[in-house]
């Protein structure tokens, strides 16, 4: 009979303490939530990126018209400038710095054309793509 109470006792206070102990623990830090933010923000640059990389290429093989070609590439482009925006006004070059449309153009365009230099030599050093006999 004591048996039976005590290991009721024990359960209803382990019942307790597992309904209670997230009330108790710690929230993430302010600087936790920054980096995940910062990584959130970045990997959706590089998917902008990597969009607008794809939507090129789709055009120059001829899949997209130049007219739906305009329309998407001007909706990616001004989502990554905005991110790379938001990005450089919180995480990068501090308060009070602004950076022009044109730099972030010119750093959106430097980016996209890395990228296409690195997928370019991957292909040529891989031996993976087509080759005329």
């Amino acid at each position: 009979m004591w048996i039976t109470l005590i290991l009721t006792g024990l359960v209803g206070v382990a019942a307790a303490g597992y309904v209670v102990w997230p009330l108790f623990r710690r929230t993430p830090s302010a600087v936790t939530r920054e980096r995940e933010e910062l990584a959130d923000l970045l990997t959706r640059k590089e998917v902008a990126l990597e969009a607008i990389r794809e939507l090129e290429f789709d055009h120059r093989v001829g899949k997209i018209e130049d007219g739906d070609f305009e329309r998407f590439n001007g909706i990616l482009r001004s989502r990554a400038i905005r991110l790379i925006e938001h990005i450089e006004a919180h995480y990068g070059h501090g308060e009070g710095t602004d950076l022009q449309v044109g730099q972030l153009d010119e750093t959106l365009e430097a980016e996209i054309s890395g990228r296409r230099r690195v997928e370019e030599a991957g292909a040529d050093e891989g031996g993976g793509g087509l080759r005329e006999e």
